[in-house]
Protein backbone atom coordinates (compact mmCIF):
# COMPACT_ATOMS: atom_id res chain seq x y z
CA UNK A 1 0.00 0.00 0.00
CA UNK A 2 2.77 2.46 0.97
CA UNK A 3 4.62 1.60 -2.25
CA UNK A 4 1.46 2.33 -4.24
CA UNK A 5 1.08 5.83 -2.75
CA UNK A 6 4.82 6.54 -2.99
CA UNK A 7 4.80 5.71 -6.68
CA UNK A 8 1.97 8.21 -7.30
CA UNK A 9 3.61 10.97 -5.28
CA UNK A 10 7.04 10.46 -6.89
CA UNK A 11 5.76 10.62 -10.48
CA UNK A 12 7.57 13.38 -12.40
CA UNK A 13 6.69 15.05 -15.69
CA UNK A 14 8.51 13.71 -18.71
CA UNK A 15 11.36 15.65 -20.33
CA UNK A 16 10.67 18.74 -22.40
CA UNK A 17 11.78 17.04 -25.57
CA UNK A 18 8.52 15.04 -25.39
CA UNK A 19 5.94 17.86 -25.56
CA UNK A 20 3.06 15.61 -26.63
CA UNK A 21 3.50 13.43 -23.52
CA UNK A 22 4.05 16.42 -21.22
CA UNK A 23 0.82 18.13 -22.21
CA UNK A 24 -1.32 15.05 -22.50
CA UNK A 25 -4.44 15.96 -20.47
CA UNK A 26 -4.84 14.01 -17.26
CA UNK A 27 -8.47 15.05 -16.75
CA UNK A 28 -9.86 14.70 -20.26
CA UNK A 29 -12.46 12.23 -18.96
CA UNK A 30 -14.08 15.02 -16.92
CA UNK A 31 -16.15 16.83 -19.52
CA UNK A 32 -18.57 18.89 -17.40
CA UNK A 33 -18.70 21.03 -14.29
CA UNK A 34 -20.97 18.46 -12.59
CA UNK A 35 -18.42 15.70 -13.16
CA UNK A 36 -15.62 17.83 -11.70
CA UNK A 37 -17.80 18.75 -8.70
CA UNK A 38 -18.66 15.08 -8.11
CA UNK A 39 -15.02 14.00 -8.26
CA UNK A 40 -14.12 16.77 -5.81
CA UNK A 41 -16.71 15.46 -3.36
CA UNK A 42 -15.46 11.88 -3.83
CA UNK A 43 -11.91 13.08 -3.22
CA UNK A 44 -12.91 14.98 -0.10
CA UNK A 45 -14.90 12.00 1.16
CA UNK A 46 -12.16 9.42 0.56
CA UNK A 47 -9.67 11.77 2.19
CA UNK A 48 -11.89 11.98 5.30
CA UNK A 49 -12.16 8.19 5.34
CA UNK A 50 -8.40 7.92 5.08
CA UNK A 51 -7.96 10.31 8.01
CA UNK A 52 -10.37 8.23 10.09
CA UNK A 53 -8.33 5.15 9.14
CA UNK A 54 -5.09 6.86 10.30
CA UNK A 55 -3.53 7.23 6.85
CA UNK A 56 -0.75 9.85 6.79
CA UNK A 57 -1.05 13.19 4.99
CA UNK A 58 0.76 12.04 1.84
CA UNK A 59 -1.53 9.03 1.50
CA UNK A 60 -4.62 11.21 1.90
CA UNK A 61 -3.34 13.61 -0.76
CA UNK A 62 -2.65 10.69 -3.10
CA UNK A 63 -6.22 9.41 -2.69
CA UNK A 64 -7.60 12.87 -3.42
CA UNK A 65 -5.43 13.00 -6.56
CA UNK A 66 -6.61 9.56 -7.73
CA UNK A 67 -10.24 10.63 -7.24
CA UNK A 68 -9.73 13.13 -10.06
CA UNK A 69 -7.34 11.31 -12.37
CA UNK A 70 -8.74 7.76 -12.42
CA UNK A 71 -11.04 7.26 -15.40
CA UNK A 72 -12.67 4.25 -13.72
CA UNK A 73 -12.39 3.36 -10.04
CA UNK A 74 -13.34 -0.24 -10.82
CA UNK A 75 -10.20 -0.66 -12.91
CA UNK A 76 -7.73 0.44 -10.22
CA UNK A 77 -5.16 -2.25 -9.48
CA UNK A 78 -4.79 -1.63 -5.74
CA UNK A 79 -7.77 -3.36 -4.09
CA UNK A 80 -7.72 -1.22 -0.92
CA UNK A 81 -7.75 2.04 -2.87
CA UNK A 82 -10.36 0.71 -5.29
CA UNK A 83 -12.70 -0.25 -2.44
CA UNK A 84 -12.42 3.18 -0.79
CA UNK A 85 -13.10 5.07 -4.02
CA UNK A 86 -15.96 2.82 -5.14
CA UNK A 87 -17.65 3.20 -1.75
CA UNK A 88 -17.07 6.97 -1.73
CA UNK A 89 -18.63 7.13 -5.19
CA UNK A 90 -21.71 5.27 -3.88
CA UNK A 91 -21.83 7.53 -0.82
CA UNK A 92 -22.13 10.60 -3.08
CA UNK A 93 -25.31 9.05 -4.53
CA UNK A 94 -26.64 8.45 -1.01
CA UNK A 95 -25.93 12.03 0.02
CA UNK A 96 -27.58 13.43 -3.10
CA UNK A 97 -30.65 11.29 -2.34
CA UNK A 98 -30.68 12.38 1.34
CA UNK A 99 -30.53 8.71 2.30
CA UNK A 100 -29.82 7.31 5.77
CA UNK A 101 -26.16 6.30 5.55
CA UNK A 102 -26.48 3.52 8.15
CA UNK A 103 -29.28 1.89 6.18
CA UNK A 104 -27.34 2.01 2.92
CA UNK A 105 -24.25 0.56 4.62
CA UNK A 106 -26.19 -2.51 5.78
CA UNK A 107 -25.85 -4.01 2.31
CA UNK A 108 -22.12 -3.23 2.12
CA UNK A 109 -19.41 -5.59 3.38
CA UNK A 110 -16.03 -3.83 3.04
CA UNK A 111 -13.08 -6.20 2.81
CA UNK A 112 -10.29 -3.86 3.88
CA UNK A 113 -11.77 -1.11 6.09
CA UNK A 114 -14.07 -1.22 9.18
CA UNK A 115 -17.67 -0.54 8.17
CA UNK A 116 -18.39 1.63 11.23
CA UNK A 117 -15.42 3.90 10.53
CA UNK A 118 -16.50 4.42 6.91
CA UNK A 119 -20.15 5.04 7.89
CA UNK A 120 -19.07 7.65 10.44
CA UNK A 121 -16.89 9.45 7.88
CA UNK A 122 -19.70 9.38 5.28
CA UNK A 123 -22.14 10.79 7.86
CA UNK A 124 -19.76 13.65 8.70
CA UNK A 125 -19.46 14.57 5.02
CA UNK A 126 -23.24 14.34 4.59
CA UNK A 127 -23.75 16.81 7.43
CA UNK A 128 -21.20 19.21 5.97
CA UNK A 129 -22.63 19.00 2.45
CA UNK A 130 -26.22 19.51 3.57
CA UNK A 131 -25.58 22.25 6.13
CA UNK A 132 -25.93 25.23 3.80
CA UNK A 133 -28.15 23.71 1.13
CA UNK A 134 -31.57 25.17 0.50
CA UNK A 135 -33.93 22.18 0.55
CA UNK A 136 -37.64 22.23 -0.20
CA UNK A 137 -39.45 22.86 3.10
CA UNK A 138 -41.76 19.83 2.98
CA UNK A 139 -38.90 17.52 2.06
CA UNK A 140 -36.76 19.02 4.82
CA UNK A 141 -39.46 18.50 7.46
CA UNK A 142 -39.96 14.89 6.34
CA UNK A 143 -36.23 14.24 6.64
CA UNK A 144 -36.14 15.69 10.17
CA UNK A 145 -38.99 13.40 11.24
CA UNK A 146 -37.28 10.41 9.59
CA UNK A 147 -33.91 11.08 11.21
CA UNK A 148 -35.27 11.84 14.70
CA UNK A 149 -37.52 8.75 14.78
CA UNK A 150 -34.72 6.55 13.41
CA UNK A 151 -32.30 7.80 16.09
CA UNK A 152 -34.83 7.63 18.93
CA UNK A 153 -35.77 4.03 18.09
CA UNK A 154 -32.12 3.00 17.62
CA UNK A 155 -32.77 2.18 13.99
CA UNK A 156 -35.87 0.08 14.70
CA UNK A 157 -38.24 2.37 12.78
CA UNK A 158 -37.43 3.82 9.37
CA UNK A 159 -39.49 6.20 7.25
CA UNK A 160 -38.93 5.78 3.52
CA UNK A 161 -40.16 7.37 0.31
CA UNK A 162 -42.40 5.66 -2.24
CA UNK A 163 -39.46 5.21 -4.61
CA UNK A 164 -37.69 3.09 -1.98
CA UNK A 165 -40.49 0.54 -1.49
CA UNK A 166 -39.36 -1.71 -4.34
CA UNK A 167 -36.04 -2.28 -2.56
CA UNK A 168 -37.97 -4.38 -0.02
CA UNK A 169 -39.88 -6.42 -2.60
CA UNK A 170 -36.99 -8.69 -3.42
CA UNK A 171 -36.23 -12.37 -3.05
CA UNK A 172 -38.83 -15.13 -3.27
CA UNK A 173 -42.51 -14.21 -3.02
CA UNK A 174 -43.94 -16.74 -0.55
CA UNK A 175 -47.56 -15.59 -0.46
CA UNK A 176 -49.91 -12.77 -1.44
CA UNK A 177 -53.36 -12.01 0.01
CA UNK A 178 -55.84 -9.25 -0.85
CA UNK A 179 -57.41 -7.61 2.20
CA UNK A 180 -60.89 -6.24 1.56
CA UNK A 181 -63.17 -7.74 4.22
CA UNK A 182 -62.77 -8.77 7.85
CA UNK A 183 -62.40 -12.50 7.10
CA UNK A 184 -59.32 -11.60 5.00
CA UNK A 185 -57.44 -10.89 8.25
CA UNK A 186 -57.51 -14.60 9.16
CA UNK A 187 -56.73 -15.51 5.56
CA UNK A 188 -53.61 -13.31 5.59
CA UNK A 189 -52.54 -14.60 8.99
CA UNK A 190 -52.91 -18.24 7.90
CA UNK A 191 -51.10 -17.66 4.62
CA UNK A 192 -48.16 -16.12 6.48
CA UNK A 193 -48.21 -18.95 9.04
CA UNK A 194 -48.10 -21.57 6.26
CA UNK A 195 -45.22 -19.77 4.56
CA UNK A 196 -43.19 -19.54 7.79
CA UNK A 197 -43.95 -23.16 8.67
CA UNK A 198 -42.81 -24.35 5.26
CA UNK A 199 -39.54 -22.49 5.77
CA UNK A 200 -39.00 -24.18 9.13
CA UNK A 201 -39.57 -21.19 11.40
CA UNK A 202 -40.03 -22.10 15.07
CA UNK A 203 -43.58 -22.24 16.34
CA UNK A 204 -42.89 -19.61 19.02
CA UNK A 205 -41.60 -17.21 16.38
CA UNK A 206 -44.60 -17.84 14.16
CA UNK A 207 -46.94 -16.88 17.02
CA UNK A 208 -45.07 -13.60 17.54
CA UNK A 209 -44.90 -12.84 13.84
CA UNK A 210 -48.59 -13.55 13.31
CA UNK A 211 -49.49 -11.26 16.20
CA UNK A 212 -47.91 -8.22 14.59
CA UNK A 213 -49.08 -9.21 11.11
CA UNK A 214 -52.63 -9.30 12.47
CA UNK A 215 -52.12 -5.80 13.92
CA UNK A 216 -50.89 -4.46 10.59
CA UNK A 217 -53.55 -6.15 8.45
CA UNK A 218 -56.36 -5.14 10.84
CA UNK A 219 -55.25 -1.53 10.42
CA UNK A 220 -56.05 -1.75 6.70
CA UNK A 221 -59.72 -2.35 7.42
CA UNK A 222 -59.82 0.24 10.22
CA UNK A 223 -58.29 3.16 8.34
CA UNK A 224 -58.15 2.33 4.62
CA UNK A 225 -60.40 1.21 1.80
CA UNK A 226 -58.56 -2.00 0.93
CA UNK A 227 -55.06 -3.42 0.84
CA UNK A 228 -52.77 -6.35 0.29
CA UNK A 229 -50.22 -8.44 2.21
CA UNK A 230 -47.15 -9.94 0.53
CA UNK A 231 -44.44 -12.04 2.18
CA UNK A 232 -40.96 -12.27 0.65
CA UNK A 233 -37.86 -14.14 1.73
CA UNK A 234 -34.39 -12.85 0.91
CA UNK A 235 -31.49 -14.65 2.56
CA UNK A 236 -32.03 -14.86 6.32
CA UNK A 237 -34.82 -12.29 6.38
CA UNK A 238 -38.55 -12.23 5.72
CA UNK A 239 -40.15 -9.05 4.38
CA UNK A 240 -43.86 -8.76 5.18
CA UNK A 241 -45.17 -5.96 2.97
CA UNK A 242 -48.60 -4.56 3.85
CA UNK A 243 -49.97 -2.03 1.36
CA UNK A 244 -53.19 -0.06 1.68
CA UNK A 245 -55.22 2.50 -0.20
CA UNK A 246 -56.22 5.08 2.40
CA UNK A 247 -55.46 8.47 3.94
CA UNK A 248 -52.03 7.51 5.26
CA UNK A 249 -50.50 8.50 8.61
CA UNK A 250 -50.20 12.23 9.39
CA UNK A 251 -46.50 13.06 9.80
CA UNK A 252 -47.07 15.02 13.01
CA UNK A 253 -48.42 12.01 14.96
CA UNK A 254 -45.64 9.59 14.00
CA UNK A 255 -43.22 10.51 16.84
CA UNK A 256 -45.86 9.82 19.51
CA UNK A 257 -47.21 6.77 17.67
CA UNK A 258 -43.75 5.20 17.44
CA UNK A 259 -42.23 6.36 20.73
CA UNK A 260 -45.12 6.33 23.22
CA UNK A 261 -46.54 2.90 24.04
CA UNK A 262 -50.32 2.99 24.00
CA UNK A 263 -50.61 6.36 22.27
CA UNK A 264 -53.70 6.18 20.09
CA UNK A 265 -55.66 8.44 17.76
CA UNK A 266 -58.18 7.81 15.02
CA UNK A 267 -55.32 7.53 12.49
CA UNK A 268 -52.72 5.66 14.59
CA UNK A 269 -52.08 2.02 15.41
CA UNK A 270 -52.22 2.46 19.20
CA UNK A 271 -50.00 -0.29 20.63
CA UNK A 272 -49.24 -1.49 17.09
CA UNK A 273 -45.93 0.18 16.24
CA UNK A 274 -44.35 -0.37 19.66
CA UNK A 275 -45.36 -4.04 19.57
CA UNK A 276 -44.01 -4.43 16.04
CA UNK A 277 -40.67 -2.88 16.98
CA UNK A 278 -40.32 -5.36 19.86
CA UNK A 279 -40.88 -8.40 17.66
CA UNK A 280 -39.45 -7.37 14.26
CA UNK A 281 -35.87 -6.69 13.26
CA UNK A 282 -37.07 -3.38 11.83
CA UNK A 283 -40.33 -1.63 10.95
CA UNK A 284 -40.32 0.40 7.71
CA UNK A 285 -43.09 2.82 6.69
CA UNK A 286 -43.94 4.74 3.54
CA UNK A 287 -47.01 6.91 3.88
CA UNK A 288 -48.81 9.63 1.94
CA UNK A 289 -52.31 10.97 1.41
CA UNK A 290 -52.96 8.16 -1.11
CA UNK A 291 -52.01 5.23 1.13
CA UNK A 292 -49.27 3.52 3.09
CA UNK A 293 -46.85 0.64 2.81
CA UNK A 294 -45.79 -0.96 6.08
CA UNK A 295 -42.88 -3.40 5.96
CA UNK A 296 -42.03 -5.80 8.79
CA UNK A 297 -38.50 -7.15 8.50
CA UNK A 298 -38.42 -10.46 10.38
CA UNK A 299 -35.54 -12.70 11.41
CA UNK A 300 -35.39 -15.95 9.44
CA UNK A 301 -32.23 -17.32 11.07
CA UNK A 302 -32.09 -20.17 13.56
CA UNK A 303 -35.16 -21.93 12.27
CA UNK A 304 -35.99 -25.55 13.02
CA UNK A 305 -34.68 -26.85 9.68
CA UNK A 306 -31.28 -25.24 10.25
CA UNK A 307 -31.11 -26.64 13.78
CA UNK A 308 -31.92 -30.17 12.56
CA UNK A 309 -29.26 -29.98 9.86
CA UNK A 310 -26.76 -28.63 12.36
CA UNK A 311 -27.50 -31.35 14.89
Amino acid sequence: MKDFFSKILREKPKKKEEPSALFEPKLSHLTSYDQVKRRALIGWMVSRCAAALDYDEQEREALFFIAFTAESFEQLENEVVKELLVLANSAVDWIEANAVIEEEMKAIQPLFSPKKVLARAFNEVQLDVKYDEQIDECSSVWEVYRDVIYAATHGQFLLIKKSDVMNYKSGDLLCEVDVVERHDIAKARNAAKDAFTEKGVKGSKILSYNLIISEAVTNILKHAEYGKMLVYQAGDLFYVVIEDKGPGFPLKILPKTTLMAGFSTKESLGQGFTLMMKMAEQVVLETSETGSTLILILDGKGNEMNEKHGA
